[in-house]
């Protein structure tokens, strides 16, 4: 699992600070910063600063955002110390950044709930004299509202350049923030996920997985639709990952279409080792959004050599190969749904492992960190 790594931590004079979330806390945004924690520590000499909340318990809609499974594990050369609304403790945060002098601060941002903290601080920082990049999961929220593209638009604009994931992103913070310096970078592969146990027998000729935090935007409604056409056939779908509301009525369209024998539902936070196996029992991943920027799950699906079914849409198609990697299809139809399925299962014997091995030695911690502290370099050595 993710606490079982070895790290060589760097003793240079390249002094880098990190701000965010690590473990204990869940999520895709602690895992990824997790990891960049410690590709960093390898590569620099780092700062990582965490917070002791994120939340207040009103504003977050899923049940904890802790992984209660890690007790009370912190993170190696982690110093957990902002809490989201004192900013005595954002003060703290950054008389310890200026005594550590740094070259770099690196923000994630993935909500807008961040900007007073991450706008003060940041600022804070430039006038010291200090490059602020911001890497960026989401610039702009799924499902976001008018408003929040404008504070967005006024947190953002104290960085001196970006990274994401995706060309989605990239055209959307140029839509807020024109001439901006940003690279991109496809989401690298946690290769420090566990290994299967094979625990979770098989059910059917084929398994399907939805796997992550239910949301509107996720078309997991479109999904359930189109089993429907596969009602009494050898297929089940595992729907793994946390409702955050209307659970109850996708269970009375399961219940009222008679799929409660193929469709099963696991509405809990997922630790990594019962992630692998989750992954490991299904023939493919399923991902019928209705609208994207990237997605931590097509990468999680690529480290355990499992094909993927996704929408053409934000920045999903930058990442599936079609016919290699995976199938891309058109969102918003539970018939396209249905038709990819019917597919994939007919040739499923042309998504061999094979395929993956390729883009695992691509998309790697190193490569993005190297990237992310020197993109100018990396461009030029990739171009050599």
């Amino acid at each position: 699992m993710l606490l079982n790594r070895n790290v060589n931590v760097a003793e240079n004079n390249d002094r880098i600070v990190l701000i965010g979330p690590v473990l204990p806390f869940r999520g895709g945004i602690a895992q990824h910063t997790t990891m960049l924690h410690r590709a960093l520590e390898s590569e620099t000499t780092t700062l990582t600063l965490s917070f002791t909340r994120q939340y207040p318990s009103l504003l977050y809609p899923g049940k904890t955002d802790l992984d209660v499974t890690l007790g009370d594990y912190r993170e190696n050369n982690v110093e957990y110390v902002i809490d989201s609304i004192n900013p005595s403790t954002w003060k703290l945060a950054v008389q310890k950044v200026l005594i550590f002098n740094p070259r770099l601060i690196i923000f994630p941002w993935w909500h807008v709930y961040w900007s007073i903290c991450f706008t003060w601080m940041a600022r804070q920082f430039r006038r010291n004299g200090i490059e602020v990049v911001f890497l960026c999961h989401n610039v702009i929220e799924h499902e976001s509202k008018w408003w929040k593209k404008i504070v967005a638009k006024f947190c953002l604009s104290n960085a001196s350049r970006f990274f994401v994931h995706s060309q989605e992103d990239k055209r959307n913070l140029l839509g807020l923030l024109p001439y901006s310096n940003v690279t991109v970078y496809p989401h690298p592969i946690n290769l420090h996920f566990p290994d299967p146990l094979g625990t979770k027998p098989r059910r059917a000729e084929l398994e399907i997985l939805f796997f992550g935090f239910v949301r509107h935007y996720k078309g997991l409604d479109l999904l359930i639709q189109a089993m429907g056409a596969f009602k009494g056939e050898d297929v089940v779908l595992s729907i793994v990952g946390e409702f955050w509301k209307d659970k109850a009525t996708f269970v009375d369209h399961i219940n009222s279409e008679g799929l409660d024998d193929q469709i099963d539902i696991i509405d809990r936070y997922v630790p990594d080792d019962e992630v692998a196996d989750f992954f490991h029992r299904c023939d493919v991943v399923i991902l019928p959004y209705r609208s994207a920027t990237g997605s931590a799950v097509i990468p999680l699906a690529y480290r355990y050599s499992r094909p993927v079914i996704a929408t053409r849409v934000g920045g999903l198609p930058d990442v599936v190969q079609e016919g290699i990697t995976g199938l891309l299809i058109h969102g918003g139809s539970p018939k396209e749904i249905e038709k990819a399925i019917r597919f994939f299962r007919e040739n499923k014997h042309y998504f061999s492992k094979s395929n993956f091995k390729l883009i695992r030695e691509q998309l790697t911690w190193e490569k993005f960190t190297k990237s992310l502290l020197n993109p100018v370099k990396n461009e030029q050595e990739q171009k050599n």
